[in-house]
């Protein structure tokens, strides 16, 4: 299939986590700013501004917006980073509507620093997400790495452990068969965790990409998965069994951070050129 872009805001620093709101809007987060913003119409408006990094969103059933914050790293290249000054300690969020904004978790488990980077909810209403820790290490001084971590958050503020994790553990999005699904950005893979209640199981291998392909933002739509491979300048199309069915070239350098669908539109934002774009489904 022939996939044209469509380019609808540009400038945006290092945007990710796009989410379709209810007026039509398409929010996202701006990591390098440490903004909240949305796109409508061929106008973008900023919706908040928050501490540290914001990295990963979700809307909830609340209608409000839930942040993984990273605690303040943005990528300025593929090989420089932007720190924030001061750093925080990486946090769950949440966003209303009128622009406010509250903690939901502080107190993450691990070593430090966190580095919470996407979240799903789960069918109990908790907040699952990957914290990848001192992932800027990578490439520099791997054997600083304290690995990665999957982790959930329910209404109680307590944050728990559901599994230590290998590599870069990134998006995450659950199975329409119930199970849990993670990407691992290093490792070229996305990984299987099965569900039960609030619980996983252990994990296994569901798919393997190509070794150019850096597994990112991920989001089911009907019976298709659609994976942003960001350091391969890729977006993955695949059935329920993990088999590649499609690819979007996205451009050089473009890095897909993470994708939502609506409207009959696949919404994608490419983080370092800054833009956030769209495919016709």
């Amino acid at each position: 299939m022939s996939w044209k872009q469509e380019i609808h805001a540009t400038g945006l620093g290092f945007p990710e986590g796009p989410v379709a709101l209810a007026d039509g809007s398409i929010a996202f987060v701006d990591l390098l700013h440490a903004k909240i913003r949305a796109f409508r119409d061929g106008h973008v408006r900023e919706l908040a501004t928050l501490p540290g990094a914001p990295n990963g969103m979700r809307l909830g059933n609340d209608n409000n917006l839930y942040i993984t914050n990273n605690g303040g790293i943005a990528p300025l290249s593929l090989e420089q980073l932007n720190y924030t000054d001061p750093q925080i300690p990486g946090c769950i969020q949440c966003v209303k509507s009128d622009g406010s904004w509250s903690d939901v978790a502080v107190d993450l488990p691990g070593a430090k620093p966190s580095r919470p980077n996407d979240l799903v909810f789960s069918p109990e209403g908790e907040i699952i997400f990957t914290d990848p820790q001192n992932w800027e290490v990578l490439g520099v001084d791997d054997g600083a790495y304290h690995g990665g971590q999957l982790l959930a958050v329910g209404a109680d503020a307590k944050v728990r452990l559901l599994a230590p994790m290998t590599g870069f553990p990134n998006g995450l999005v659950f199975h329409p068969d119930g199970s849990l699904l993670v990407g691992i950005t290093m490792e070229h893979r996305v990984v299987r965790f099965p569900w039960d209640h609030g619980r996983v199981g252990a994990m296994e291998e569901w798919c393997r990409l190509g070794d150019t392909f850096n597994p990112d933002g991920m989001v089911f739509h009907e019976d298709r998965l659609f994976l942003t491979g960001s350091g391969g300048d890729q977006i993955a199309i695949l059935d329920t069994a993990g088999r590649v069915l499609d690819m979007i070239e996205t451009g050089p350098g473009s890095d897909p951070t993470n994708c939502c669908v609506h409207d009959g539109r696949l919404w994608v934002t490419l983080g370092l050129p800054g833009q956030l774009v769209s495919y016709g489904l």
